[in-house]
Formats: C-alpha cells, sequence, structure tokens
C-alpha cells in the first residue's frame, strides 16, 4: 500500500532538489525550480506522477502551512504605522489592479465571479521574490523599499476576502449575493473574534509551552494550532488556508513568533514546496501554442498594467518620481497568494481551464522575470523624461552646499555612529548618509547630524559634495553598494581618501582590490580595541599600547600596511 506513495514521493523530491539546484546556480528564484519540477514529472511532461489524492493532500497542507507563515509576517502595527501609504496606496493598487485585470478577464469570456478572482489573482504580487531582490539589491531599507514591503502586507490582507469569496461561490457561480455577503461577514466577524478573544488565549497557551522549555512540545503546539485553525475555519464555511492566516496572525503578535517560525519553516518549506510543484504538474506549455495571445495578454498584464498602475498611485499619493517608478517595477510580478487563489477557484470549479491556463503560465513566467525587470530602474530612469527627481539628494545638496574638504560618512549604524560621534566631537566637517530609517532614527536620537538618504546612488553622493571632500568613510560592505560607490568615488574626487569597514578578512582584500586605500575588518578593530584597552588596564602607557597595536594590526592585515592606512 504505502509503496506507490513513497515511489511518487522519491521522484517528487529528488525532480525538486535537481531543479532548484540548477535554477538557483543560474540566480534564479527556488520558486521556479519547484514549477520546473512538476511541469517535468508531471502529465504534460514525463508523466511519471499524475495528480491524485494524496499529492492534493499533501499541496493542502502545503497552503496551511504558506498562509500560517503570512501570518506570522503579518504587522498589524507596522501596517497603523504608515496606514497612509499601506492602505491608501495597497487599497488603490490592488483595486485599480483587480478592475484592469477582470476587464481582461472579461474579454476572454469569463463571467462577473471569474473575472473578480481573476483580477484580484493578478493584483497580488510575491513577497517572498521581492524582498529577496530588494536584499539583494541593498535597497530594503530605502524608502522606496519600504513603501513595496508595505504594500506587500497589504496585499497579504487583501487576499482574505478573495478567498472568502472562493469559499461562498464554492457551490457554483451562481449562488445566492445575499450568502456570499454573509460568508463574508463571517470572514471579518472571525477575525476580530480571532483578535479579541483568540489572542489572550493562544498567548497564554504559548507561553504555558515556553516555559516547558521543550522543543518538541512547541513544535507539536505550533503545528496542532495551524491546523486546528485551518478545520476550525472549515467548520465555519470559510477557506481552511484562512483559519491558518488567522492563527499565524495571532502567533505574530506574540513574543514566541520568531520561535514558531523557526519550529515549522522546515515543513513549511518542504510542504510549500510540494504546492508548487503540483502547480508545476498543472502547467501545460501546449496553451502557449494553442492560446498565444492570451498568454502574451496576461503577461503583458504583469510587465506593464501592474506597474502603470503603480505609477499611477505614485502620483495620486505624490511619490518622488524615482521611487514611484522603483516601487512600479518590484511589482510587475505575481506572487504566491494569485497562486493561490487561481488554483482554489480552478478546483472550485468557479474557473475554466482554458481561462485559468494562460493566467498561470504568465504568473509563473513573471515571477522568474521579477529578478530581472526589478534592477532596471536605472535604465529607465535616464530614459523617461520629466520624471520627478527624489527629494534627498536636495535636502542633501542644502546641508552640503557650502561645505569644502569635509568627511562624508556612508552608513550611520553600529560602525558608523562612532565615527559621526568623533568626528563631531572633533569639530570637523562632515555629511552622515543612512538609509534606514530606524539607524537613521537611532543617530538623531543620539543627536548626529545625520541625512536620512542612500548613499549609493550617484546624485546624493554629488549632492553631498563628493568632488570637494576629503574623506569617504564607508561603513557597510554590501558587495555591490560599495563597488559602485568606490568607483564613483575614484573618477569624481580621485584626491579624497577612501577608508571601508570590512566583516573580514576576506572582504578586506576585496575592497582594497576596489580602491579602497584603508579597510578595517570589524572583528580586527574590536579585537584590537579590547587589546588596546588590556595593555592600559596591566599598566602600559597610552603611547607604548599605542605602538604595540599599530604593530599588531600591521602583522594581522597586511592589506593595510600596503595600501598605506598605517
Amino acid at each position: 500500500m504505502g509503496e506507490p506513495l513513497l515511489v511518487k514521493a522519491l521522484i517528487l523530491m529528488a525532480a525538486s532538489a535537481l531543479a532548484v539546484a540548477l535554477l538557483r546556480r543560474m540566480g534564479l528564484p527556488a520558486i521556479l525550480g519547484y514549477f520546473a519540477a512538476g511541469l517535468a514529472i508531471g502529465p504534460h511532461g514525463l508523466d511519471l506522477v499524475a495528480p491524485d489524492q494524496a499529492t492534493r493532500f499533501l499541496a493542502e497542507l502545503g497552503l496551511i502551512f504558506l498562509m500560517f507563515t503570512g501570518g506570522l509576517e503579518f504587522s498589524l502595527p507596522a501596517m497603523l504605522a504608515g496606514r497612509g501609504d499601506v492602505f491608501g496606496a495597497g487599497a488603490l493598487q490592488v483595486g485599480l489592479t483587480t478592475a484592469a485585470a477582470g476587464a481582461i478577464a472579461a474579454l476572454f469570456g469569463a463571467g462577473p465571479t471569474a473575472a473578480v478572482l481573476t483580477g484580484g489573482a493578478v493584483a497580488m504580487s510575491s513577497t517572498a521574490v521581492v524582498v529577496k531582490q530588494l536584499s539583494d539589491q541593498g535597497e530594503l531599507g530605502s524608502p522606496a523599499g519600504r513603501l513595496t514591503v508595505g504594500m506587500l502586507l497589504f496585499q497579504d490582507l487583501a487576499s482574505l476576502p478573495f478567498l472568502v469569496m472562493v469559499g461562498a461561490y464554492a457551490g457554483g457561480p451562481d449562488a445566492d449575493p445575499l450568502a456570499v455577503a454573509r460568508q463574508v461577514a463571517l470572514g471579518g466577524v472571525a477575525l476580530v473574534a480571532a483578535a479579541v478573544i483568540g489572542r489572550p488565549l493562544f498567548r497564554g497557551a504559548l507561553a504555558w509551552v515556553a516555559e516547558s522549555r521543550s522543543a518538541e512540545l512547541l513544535l507539536l503546539a505550533v503545528l496542532l494550532l495551524a491546523l486546528g485553525a485551518a478545520w476550525a475555519a472549515g467548520l465555519a464555511g470559510l477557506a481552511a488556508p484562512l483559519g491558518a492566516f488567522m492563527a499565524g496572525m495571532l502567533v505574530g503578535e506574540s513574543d514566541l513568533r520568531h520561535h514558531a517560525e523557526d519550529e515549522i519553516r522546515p515543513f513549511r518549506d518542504v510542504l510549500m514546496g510540494l504546492f508548487f510543484v503540483t502547480i508545476g504538474m498543472g502547467l501545460d506549455l501546449g496553451v502557449a501554442a494553442s492560446q498565444p495571445l492570451a498568454v502574451l495578454a496576461w503577461l503583458a498584464a504583469f510587465l506593464f498594467v501592474k506597474p502603470a498602475i503603480v505609477l499611477l498611485v505614485a502620483r495620486v499619493r505624490r511619490w518622488p518620481g524615482e521611487e514611484g517608478l522603483r516601487v512600479a517595477l518590484a511589482f510587475a510580478n505575481g506572487g504566491e497568494f494569485g497562486l493561490l487563489l487561481m488554483t482554489q477557484a480552478l478546483a472550485a470549479g468557479l474557473l475554466r481551464a482554458t481561462l485559468a491556463g494562460p493566467v498561470l503560465l504568465a504568473l509563473v513566467a513573471s515571477m522568474g522575470l521579477a529578478p530581472v525587470v526589478m534592477p532596471l530602474w536605472p535604465f529607465i530612469a535616464r530614459r523617461v523624461r520629466g520624471l520627478a527627481p527624489s527629494r534627498a539628494p536636495i535636502a542633501v545638496a542644502e546641508s552640503a552646499h557650502d561645505l569644502a574638504d569635509h568627511v562624508i560618512l556612508c552608513g550611520c549604524g553600529r560602525i558608523g555612529r562612532p565615527v559621526a560621534a568623533a568626528l563631531e566631537a572633533s569639530g570637523l566637517a562632515y555629511v552622515a548618509l543612512e538609509k534606514d530609517f530606524v539607524r537613521y532614527r537611532q543617530a538623531r536620537g543620539q543627536g548626529l547630524k545625520v541625512l536620512f538618504a542612500d548613499a549609493s546612488r550617484l546624485g546624493v553622493l554629488t549632492a553631498a559634495g563628493l568632488a570637494r571632500s576629503r574623506l569617504l568613510v564607508l561603513t557597510f560592505d554590501t558587495a555591490r553598494e560599495t563597488s559602485r560607490i568606490l568607483d564613483w568615488a575614484k573618477a569624481e574626487a580621485p584626491r579624497a581618501h577612501r577608508l571601508a569597514s570590512a566583516s573580514d578578512e576576506a572582504s578586506a582584500a576585496e575592497l582594497v582590490a576596489q580602491g579602497a586605500e584603508v579597510v578595517f575588518p570589524e572583528n580586527l578593530a574590536a579585537g584590537l580595541g579590547l587589546a588596546d584597552q588590556a595593555l592600559l588596564l596591566c599598566g602600559l602607557d597610552r603611547r607604548a599600547a599605542a605602538r604595540l597595536v599599530t604593530k599588531l594590526r600591521a602583522q594581522l592585515n597586511p592589506e593595510l600596511a600596503r595600501s598605506g592606512g598605517l
């Protein structure tokens, strides 16, 4: 009895591992590997595994854990803190995109229910892919990055009414509108009840589990919570993944959020991967040959219509043109919740395969193109006339317009703040730039004159008086950003010294090769600082201790000696 299932599991795991490994080496998201694996072994590929009740059950578990972890990442305080951009911009983006994509679906013969669900699926973007790409580009803490993450949070919330709608219309597209309204109202009541009643109950139970100091008990409690909430939602007539989302949201507001996430991550990754594999099994590349115009139309909806709508939203919200363009390109893709909506609606009989097939192909293709599309903003910005400039360079220019022979400090975090404090105490003229809002607020709270701006942009460095500066200090070692800044500094300010911080000796050597004159690895700087204090406490005078520390610095990091920084 178990052997066929075991064979299927082995085939699924082997195909997934091979496809993910190949695509990751190409720099593409792992999720595309799962799609490729499903396509290869499914009915439209080698036909090694066919979707059946067992694989559908595993996919359903994947959906539950996907929604549960989505709830863990959902932060109501974060949404309320940026409610103008999150709720205002998010609601406009989801509403307008749903309407536009729904109109396209209607042109392809979809009824009202199918059009709305298809529009909702197209409106969602991939949180996993977009956030990872923003992190790789070093833009997660930038103004555009914060706006993007806020709108992604709203999309997570906006997917819930669509899921409720799928459950309400599961009996057929001709359901009573009053019954649908009651179902939506029931979903809203369930959310409020979970927030008011379930929060103290869940927190108390999890606190009791945490006090037991048993990792096994915590894992069992989290699994029971996710699956139990999904089961309860099903009993209430709601979609099971909706219950898992509400449970994750409650846990996410507690102190055990990170523990729960760590415990459930292996289950989520494996089962969510199987969910994506089952979607890949349902992908039919023959649709691209039989309905090429439909596939191209939906791909254009993801790559052009969605960004155009975000640009319109940016204009309404009066965002700087450059930031609006960055956010728009970040949303030129489909997402996990869009896949969830499409597959749930298809399984419920609310979508025809002839409509869902092209949408799913275009959605998957757009997710694969996201790492290519998002970094294109500088190329597009140079060719778009009338793009409103960011306010950051203007503010920097106003602060640095009368400075010359000054220091430019790139980054004012845990390493940059002591540097800024030393410059402040010495009375030297400097401009400190920090793009992460939290670190910016911390530096301002310490009385440091730091500006909220991204030092990895040439316009910001130019406004800070790069050509007139005497010293450029880099306190972060993100490879792409650092290389860019050093190249600009060598070209625009060849007489200015270039001082950098590195995470380790290997990174220090790379920074020296890129043009940094003096590089301090963080571990070496901390160790030598402790050594200096140890020598002083043991009775050596300051001059002797400094001489020994300088000698040790040259011995432990020859790159510094060769760079002329000693």
